[in-house]
């Protein structure tokens, strides 16, 4: 660990005290409060108006931790106490950073917890709904090749429905934040920067928290005041009187409850098509730990950019994944549609799974992936910029087909595999992912009832030896 202490010194009478620095390349890092992860890619940006990073204060004194994958700072932090300190980034610009601790994000009564407990809600929320339309009015929503989903007659109706509204303050606010496509020649692809993504997840998930009140107000629902806390720099919902007024001139609730048959019809096709009580079983079995509820929320507008989050509040454990529909290909069987569809969800589901397990191996990971080069195609994996994400990303994908394996048929294991091991290593630029799922999943059928520990250390000397 690496820390920068005070400096001392005085100048004439008077003392003054330097602030502390913590020395990074990155452009993101990591924010635990406690030894639980509050922010994953909290901006460190010379240019960018950051603000103070609220940690929240579960304890009367709480170790906050920055850190890069490399090296870290540590403070101790009180509820309502305020810290100064400052990034350097590169060795040459010296960043301003504020830490100040906040009472805690997530606050389940025993209300909302005797409503959820041991219960799934898929849903397609309305103020969620909201926001995504007004993010794929983007100007460049059909040119980006992984936010939106623009291919469908929704998306049509979505356009022709808002087409006069597209000057509207709310959308000037959106393109403020989602901006700097960039061609990605690699992959053929138009992306938006990372910074674009992450307001994008902060919005889009945040907003599943929030509802329309009887006087057609946006209002938190009090239990999670941010879901997507960590992945920008403010809560978007700041924006909620400008959003309220885009509802108001577009008649967007109108639209909303005109086109429930459709969102209905997909609430349907997603619960055919994705088994989620199975896989919750699987999941709590092999990791020994579980989670009291899931919460799955998904827009017709949404294509690839998919997150998930965790939050646990009185002893009430909760994860939510924000994902795309899910789509019935007639091309395919019924099975095979089955295991297509429900990796989404499973590889969402099981970052709550398998990110608290490699908190454990941190150390490991970071010597067994560092160099990056052997992992991951330059561009494309950006977002995965450590060996932490990287692993995790590998990890999460193979313990799907550990799943596959305890519960289909081999054959429609076998036909389905390539159709991952591509996605992963072809399409998503991770380049040793078929080897990495190869050899766990060999070293699995040995014994299934093998601990995930001891696959962790298997795989991880595994990748130690490929990474030289």
């Amino acid at each position: 660990m690496k820390k920068l202490f005070t400096l001392l010194f005085t100048c004439g009478t008077m003392m003054v005290h330097a602030q502390q620095i913590f020395k990074t390349n990155s452009d993101y890092l990591q924010v635990k409060v406690n030894n639980v992860l509050q922010a994953d890619n909290w901006i460190v940006g010379k240019d960018i108006n950051i603000g103070a990073f609220e940690a929240e204060t579960t304890k009367e004194n709480n170790t906050v931790t920055y850190s890069d994958g490399k090296d870290s700072i540590s403070f101790d932090l009180k509820l309502g106490e305020q810290i100064d300190f400052l990034i350097l980034k590169n060795n040459k610009d010296t960043i301003s950073q504020q830490l100040v601790g906040v009472e805690p994000n997530v606050n389940f009564t025993q209300e909302y917890v005797v409503k959820y407990k041991n219960k799934t809600v898929v849903a397609i929320p309305e103020v969620s709904e909201l926001v995504n339309i007004m993010m794929a009015l983007h100007p460049d929503a059909e040119k980006e090749g992984n936010m939106f989903d623009t291919s469908t007659e929704y998306y049509k109706k979505v356009k022709e429905h808002f087409a006069a509204y597209i000057n509207h303050p709310a959308l000037d606010t959106i393109k403020k934040y989602i901006t700097d496509i960039n061609y990605i020649k690699e992959y053929d692809v138009h992306l938006f920067s990372r910074d674009s993504y992450n307001y994008y997840y902060a919005l889009k998930m945040t907003a599943c928290g929030y509802h329309f009140d009887k006087n057609g107000h946006i209002i938190n629902d009090e239990n999670i005041k941010e879901m997507g806390k960590g992945y920008y720099s403010f809560n978007p919902l700041k924006d909620v009187k400008m959003f309220e007024d885009f509802v108001r001139v577009s008649n967007f609730r109108q639209f909303y409850k005109e086109n429930q048959p459709y969102y209905n019809n997909l609430l349907e096709t997603y619960s055919q098509l994705n088994p989620i009580q199975k896989m919750q079983a699987w999941l709590d079995n092999k990791f020994g730990f579980s989670y009291g509820s899931y919460l799955v929320y998904f827009s017709p507008l949404v294509y690839g950019a998919h997150s998930t989050r965790g939050y646990q509040s009185n002893g009430f454990k909760q994860t939510a994944m924000f994902i795309a529909r899910a789509d019935y290909d007639e091309s395919l069987s019924e099975i095979q549609n089955e295991l297509a569809e429900s990796r989404i969800v499973f590889t969402e589901i099981d970052h709550n799974y398998v990110n608290p397990v490699s908190d454990k191996f941190l150390e490991k990971i970071n010597k067994a992936l560092s160099n990056r080069d052997v992992w991951a195609q330059p561009t494309i994996t950006n977002a995965y910029d450590s060996p932490y994400k990287l692993f995790n990303e590998y990890m999460t994908f193979a313990v799907y087909s550990l799943y596959l394996n305890d519960n289909y048929r081999k054959e429609d294991v076998e036909e389905y595999l390539p159709k991952l091991n591509k996605t992963m290593a072809i399409n998503r630029g991770f380049s040793k992912f078929t080897e990495f799922n190869q050899v766990l999943l060999a070293k699995y059928k040995e014994d299934t009832a093998v601990s995930i520990k001891a696959l962790y250390e298997y795989i991880l000397d595994w990748c130690e030896g490929q990474n030289k």
